[in-house]
């Protein structure tokens, strides 16, 4: 006879690697009524199961096996919103490991359940959490409906009622305020819980959020260091990734590299790793760049969270280093191993052809220059800067600066972009055509946003908005670009007095793009207000009041 309780219907699933584990995770589960639970051994056996169905609650071991532990797992699953917000994570861990998992962890998993487990242990953190889930509900329903005025409405629901979710509420609203935009408005939220909890993480980490938001790289910089020199926030990973931005915007890359170089050493997971490896040589510092991009490939080879990339950067690395032969092995064991679908082709050649010129034939490293440039234009900045290389190894000087024109058109005011060309520009010996090229590059976009802008002020907003359009389909990258075309769709929506939802989706379409060109950015953030006051004027004018 089946045993009816409150966690009947939850479906489970059991992650671990050990059969005896998994049957007492399974046996302690239907100690408290559970009667639907499935099990993976691995985190690719995992990953297909919850891809396959909605599971409410995951008891992960941290310990998978050597290639994906269950808190790399977790993170793949959070970062790409593979689980549904009322699922329930719990991580099982032995007592010795907790406090690293717990104080450094990338994302936190809904609770720990430390080693022996009994299921009163398990009972305990589920209604726990249950009970949050239910409290918050309104919320989390609304935020998996995207709907992000029906959750700021449900969170001032729950903080109107002053109980013991108060905290909870107010972090989810800081969160969606700053991702819409509202800086100052989340900014006091954090500022807020900070006065109830002197010291609380979340709320130091939100408020550098929006003082990076808007720009103040210095006060952010200075909550950072505070900090990470606490107690409860040394491991902090939230707090070093944002310092280390805060001290690249202020133009202090290596302090930069110092920073996440603790991070590595905390966490030194793969993804810490590659992002040391990638700060570090866009600082010309080769030797940590090529550690860090060996170290990450090692780590994440054959798991989920391998990346092809991870090769190709460390083959450039060897390059620039002087290690060509070196790099020419290196990927030709990955191709090996992993098949030539692995990695685009265009960047392979592009790394042969340096190699090959390096080692003087000629004729090799010109053809393989040329088959990639023939190809398909690179995706990506590393792909375009690893082939500009090659064109210049190989004396193909007009299609290299081609490329490095493209890149710098393409994010004319990413100091990064600028960083990137210069060094392979010195790498060449032509360090003295920097300042001409980024002027060649960006004066003459600079004079077509210039008649995009012409026409507008001229009142002909749609030849406005094709011209700015036609700008973006061969620049999509580029941040001012993007800008410019919400802004005029915006001024459009506000001309016509519509809320046209095709050309609404576009306006959206090109926040979205800009979030992830630059997180947390101010000018995102004023163009976000600006949407929001278009809707909110249009919405009046519909109901027959007053303009804003």
């Amino acid at each position: 006879m089946r045993l009816e309780t409150p966690y009947t219907e939850i479906q489970t699933l059991v992650i671990d690697d050990m059969a005896t584990q998994q049957t007492t995770l399974r046996g302690q589960l239907a100690m408290l009524g559970i009667a639907h639970i499935d099990a993976a051994s691995s985190a690719e056996d995992a990953l297909r199961q919850i891809r396959a169905k909605r599971y409410q609650l995951i008891l992960c071991d941290y310990n998978l096996n050597a290639k994906t532990d269950g808190q790399q797992l977790f993170e793949h699953l959070r970062e790409d919103r593979l689980l549904p917000l009322d699922t329930l994570f719990f991580m099982v861990t032995a007592e010795s490991q907790y406090n690293a998992v717990a104080a450094a962890s990338e994302q936190v998993p809904d609770a720990y359940l430390l080693k022996p487990i009994t299921a009163g242990d398990i009972e305990d953190r589920l209604k726990t959490q249950l009970e949050e889930r239910q409290a918050l509900l309104p919320i989390t329903r609304a935020l998996a409906r995207e709907d992000s005025a029906g959750a700021i409405a449900a969170c001032d629901a729950v903080l109107a009622r002053k109980d013991r979710w108060f905290m909870q509420a107010l972090q989810h609203k800081a969160q969606l305020q700053l991702q819409l935009g509202l800086v100052d408005e989340a900014q006091a939220l954090y500022e807020q819980a900070l006065r109830q909890r002197p010291g609380l993480l979340w709320a130091q980490v939100g408020l550098m959020r929006t003082y990076k938001a808007a720009g103040a790289f210095e006060p952010c910089r200075k909550l950072a260091q505070q900090v990470l020199h606490s107690r409860e926030g040394e491991r902090c990973l939230a707090a070093f990734d944002l310092l280390a931005q805060a001290l690249e915007a202020l133009g202090e890359g290596a302090a930069a590299v110092a920073v996440l170089q603790q991070a590595a050493q905390a966490v030194p997971s793969a993804r810490r790793l590659r992002q040391l490896a990638e700060a570090a040589y866009r600082e010309g510092d080769l030797a940590q760049a090529q550690a860090g991009f060996a170290k990450a490939l090692k780590l994440s080879q054959g798991s989920m969270m391998g990346q092809p990339q991870d090769v190709l950067a460390l083959a450039q690395t060897q390059l620039e280093q002087g290690r060509h032969q070196e790099a020419l092995d290196l990927l030709a064991d990955a191709q090996k191993r992993g098949g030539k679908g692995q990695f685009a082709e265009s960047s392979v050649l592009a790394l042969q052809a340096q190699a090959w010129a390096a080692q003087g034939h000629t004729e090799r490293a010109a053809a393989a220059a040329q088959q990639a440039l023939a190809g398909a234009q690179p995706a990506g900045e590393f792909a375009a800067f690893c082939l500009a290389r090659a064109a210049l190894a190989t004396g193909q000087t007009d299609a290299a600066r081609a490329l490095l024109k493209r890149q710098l058109c393409a994010d004319h005011e990413n100091a990064r972009v600028r960083q990137m060309v210069g060094r392979v520009l010195t790498d060449a010996g032509q360090s003295d055509q920097l300042e001409a090229l980024v002027a060649e590059a960006t004066q003459g976009l600079k004079t077509r946003l210039f008649e995009a802008k012409r026409l507008l002020r001229a009142g002909q907003l749609d030849p406005a908005l094709e011209a700015i359009e036609a700008e973006l389909a061969d620049y999509p990258a580029n941040t001012t670009v993007l800008i410019e075309c919400a802004q005029m769709n915006c001024l459009w929506l506000r001309m016509n007095k519509s809320v046209e939802s095709g050309r609404l989706a576009r306006v959206q379409d090109y926040l979205n793009r800009l979030e992830t060109l630059l997180p947390g950015h101010e000018r995102v953030a004023r163009m976000r207000r600006y949407l929001r006051d278009t809707l909110v004027a249009l919405r009046c004018d519909e109901a027959g009041q007053p303009l804003p």
